[in-house]
């Protein structure tokens, strides 16, 4: 009688999405098939530079062994939860094999299309003003998990995207290593990755001031964008509570090392909330911490969210914080809200979709 403890079982493993495995490993797993190796780069040939959706989109592989795929190596993990369009923007919802809900939008203007990609599952930074932030945090999302937003969106509404942003549910840099690993899937040509330049994506944070130092030795010219919102160390911990951890001082230090190390221009976004951070003062106190950074500032009129008393300011006062940065040679927009009418601020799709709490 064999011995159950030197021959266990072995239960067979759930189904691993291609958008997991790395091409050696999609290899080997094509090998186990019976399959040549080469049906690794075939595959992820289509994946990568064509954006398939699903399996009937890979028409250099046979139906027999297509349909096979279908059940032991299925393309992605995610499955669409719910999507909403509007004349500039599509947000998705995706839904992750454990349950959790992400959100990804697709911005479109008459020149390119830019996929805004979530890095958790909530957040746990806690702005006071977001919508993802109200919902908390539950977990870090694995490399592949954020791959598929860009793939999926691509795939399912049959335009490529040429810019990323990093910018939707999370904080990057507090999931640093999966985040980077999906970064140089991105950036890497294909089949190795999709082949986006490294200048076309930008990767965002509150002021993590380790992740600024760590991405400033990365070796890649990847975009940095700072979400600062005020001036003052008060007003930004009262909307950043992270910000008690590393203040301003710090996160301009860390900016400066990342842009004497790289010589990329740094962004700040600045979302205007009406009667908080919005006064001429305030952007007389912006100029004076940015006036020596080479910079750039993309001020976002805030995109309102129900949980929040937070208001737009005016037209006039978000013209005139702009004209005071301007004037002090600050290279300033006024970021236009796109995907208002799909509810694209961060978080908020998600947000509708989950369970009440109970009162």
């Amino acid at each position: 009688m064999p011995d159950e403890k030197q021959n266990p079982i072995q239960k067979p493993l759930p189904p691993r999405p291609v958008s997991a495995m790395t091409e050696d490993e999609l290899a080997a797993f094509f090998k186990s098939c019976g399959e040549p190796a080469f049906r690794a780069t075939q595959l992820r040939e289509f994946v990568f530079r064509k954006g398939a959706a699903d399996y009937s989109a890979i028409t250099n592989l046979s139906k027999v062994l297509r349909e096979r795929l279908k059940k032991e190596a299925p393309l992605y993990e995610l499955e669409l939860a719910e999507s909403s369009d509007g004349d500039d923007a599509s947000k998705w919802l995706w839904k992750a094999s454990d349950g959790a809900l992400i959100e990804s939008v697709q911005i479109r203007t008459p020149d390119r299309a830019t996929s805004c990609l979530s890095s958790q599952v909530g957040c746990a930074m806690g702005c006071v003003f977001c919508a993802t932030g109200l919902s908390g945090f539950e977990r870090h999302l694995a490399a592949h998990e954020i791959l598929e937003q860009y793939l999926q969106m691509w795939g399912r509404s049959g335009m490529h995207s040429s810019h990323v942003v990093f910018m939707g549910m999370g904080e990057p840099f507090h999931n640093y290593d999966q985040v980077m690993k999906a970064v140089r899937i991105l950036n890497s040509p294909p089949p190795a990755g999709v082949g986006i330049g490294a200048r076309r994506i930008t990767i965002s944070t509150v002021g993590i001031a380790p992740g600024i130092r760590k991405l400033a030795d990365e070796k890649l010219q990847v975009e940095l964008a700072i979400s600062l919102h005020a001036p003052d160390e008060e007003t930004r911990r009262k909307l950043i509570p992270v910000s008690k951890r590393y203040p301003i001082s710090e996160v301009m230090d860390a900016v400066e090392e990342f842009s004497h190390k790289t010589r990329r221009i740094v962004t700040y976004e600045y979302v205007l909330l009406a009667g908080v951070n919005d006064s001429p003062e305030q952007a007389r106190e912006l100029t004076g911490l940015l006036q020596t950074h080479p910079c750039k500032v993309n001020l976002i009129p805030f995109n309102p969210v129900s949980e929040t008393s937070f208001q737009r300011p005016s037209i006039e006062a978000q013209e005139q914080f702009m004209h005071i940065l301007e004037k002090a040679h600050i290279s300033t927009t006024i970021r236009f809200s796109k995907g208002r009418k799909v509810d694209a601020a961060c978080g908020q799709l998600r947000r509708r979709a989950l369970p009440a709490t109970p009162a």
